[in-house]
């Protein structure tokens, strides 16, 4: 291919070069590639009935009379990026059409992710309370006596709002410097505190409060955490080598310096790192994805052309996806060496 010089030349050399490396996965992995295409179309085609469904449900759910929903979500991070915590809180309330009934559910959502130099540590914890009770004017609706009751504290209430949301902060910020077992109390009782909050004054109704724990070793609670996290790992393995500074997905991986430092931490007799060049692109994706290939089992989801194509600002989609699979593979191998 580097010696040809003919566009078309180059263009059939480049094209049976990719018949060749798809035979060769369809060979490891034991399915043609129609098939994998038609997987990966079938598991889109699902995502993308989940997703109507959910939004078919939100606005079936919104759509009647007096219903309503209010979510409150807080999310801190410590100073040292360590730790992350996230409380979520969502009121929903739905009244008759004569105006005689009202219900009322609170649901309190509590994560919190412990980053360590091995793996990570989420602990969620989640409590419902759902209430129902009479809103005629004879008897008085707690709806009617909060508004009661604010109107005539006039200022005060907004007063009161800004005290408890700054004894929330402070609650918070204690329960990520406390130990773990401290901290996992102090959100339990940030989360009772929540649920007497939403409960209102004046409600006679029985709360039923569902508690659920569950630890996983490597849970996050979406993707842009994900990508941090990788991120983060990849930046601490990474760390002693030159030449490499992982700050995103796209312009930190363009040189392929970061790549063969990710695979040469793991295993150092793979390539001589010191012989390696930012300026030669080529040969440090060769290097590295050969390498993973070799010594890790990941597959080359990316291409050396490709790369080279895309210059100094590669998508950041491809990237992650195939960074996403070499740190699973790095990640089995150092649990199994143990």
């Amino acid at each position: 291919l580097d010696e040809s010089k003919d566009f078309e030349e180059r263009k059939m050399i480049r094209a049976a070069m990719r018949d060749l490396r798809k035979r060769k996965r369809e060979a490891r992995l034991g399915c043609t590639q129609e098939e994998i295409d038609q997987r990966e179309k079938e598991r889109d085609t699902r995502l993308q009935e989940l997703r109507q469904q959910r939004e078919e449900r939100t606005q079936k759910g919104r759509a009647g009379a007096g219903a309503g929903e209010t979510v409150m979500r807080k999310v801190e991070k410590s100073a040292d990026g360590s730790s992350l915590s996230q409380i979520t809180k969502t009121d929903r309330f739905t009244h008759s059409d004569d105006g005689s009934r009202s219900s009322r559910s609170t649901v309190v959502e509590a994560s919190y992710i412990q980053k360590t130099d091995r793996h990570f540590t989420s602990s969620t914890s989640s409590s419902s309370s759902s209430s129902s009770f009479n809103t005629s004017k004879k008897v008085g609706s707690v709806f009617d006596r909060e508004d009661d009751s604010s109107s005539r504290s006039g200022g005060g209430g907004l007063a009161a709002i800004e005290r408890r949301q700054a004894e929330r902060r402070k609650e918070l910020m204690r329960a990520q410097t406390l130990p773990k077992t401290s901290a996992m109390q102090a959100r339990k009782a940030m989360i009772e505190k929540l649920e007497k909050e939403g409960g209102g004054p004046g409600n006679q109704a029985v709360a039923k409060v569902n508690k659920v724990q569950r630890s996983t070793s490597f849970g996050v609670p979406n993707a842009n955490s994900i990508k941090q996290m990788l991120l983060d790992w990849c930046r601490a393995k990474t760390r002693s080598y030159e030449h490499v500074d992982i700050q995103n997905f796209s312009s930190s991986w363009s040189n392929g310096m970061a790549f063969c430092a990710l695979v040469h931490n793991f295993f150092p007799d793979a390539f001589d790192y010191s012989s390696l060049s930012p300026s030669n692109r080529r040969q440090n994706f060769e290097v590295a994805f050969s390498a993973a290939e070799t010594y890790a089992k990941c597959m080359p989801l990316l291409e050396v052309e490709d790369m080279m194509i895309m210059g100094n600002k590669p998508d950041s989609k491809c990237v992650f996806t195939y960074v996403q699979s070499l740190v699973n593979h790095l990640r089995r191998y150092e649990m199994s060496m143990g």
